[in-house]
């Protein structure tokens, strides 16, 4: 695959890795907060954790191809599953949102 430019590679190893650091650490923090004001809310705190944790295997599979100098068929799709993955998640969370968010809204307008 001689089209795969290493850029494009580099930048996702990189930052899917950050941003899936950062979304755990938020979330492991939401839920300790939330255990201590409202239980009822880890629910988002777990999402958090499990989007980051997505997030971050896709840049440790775009860092394992870039380490491994092989650009097969293969390995790329293993990259496009995971974030396949990652999305169809976050997908449906946001499906769910809008479902919830919605009703909510139009009950709070018509007060």
């Amino acid at each position: 695959m001689d089209y795969l430019n290493i850029d494009h590679l580099k930048r996702i190893a990189t930052w899917r890795k950050i941003v899936g650091a950062a979304s755990i650490i938020m979330g492991a923090i939401s839920i300790v907060l939330t255990l201590t004001v409202d239980p009822s809310m880890i629910l988002s705190g777990i999402i958090s954790i499990i989007t980051g944790y997505l997030f971050y295997q896709t840049g440790v599979e775009a860092s394992n191809i870039i380490a491994s100098d092989d650009f097969t068929a293969g390995n790329v799709n293993e990259l496009l599953n995971k974030y396949g993955k990652l999305l169809l998640i976050m997908g449906i969370l946001t499906i769910i949102s809008l479902v919830v968010l919605i009703p909510l809204i139009i009950v709070l307008i018509s007060l």
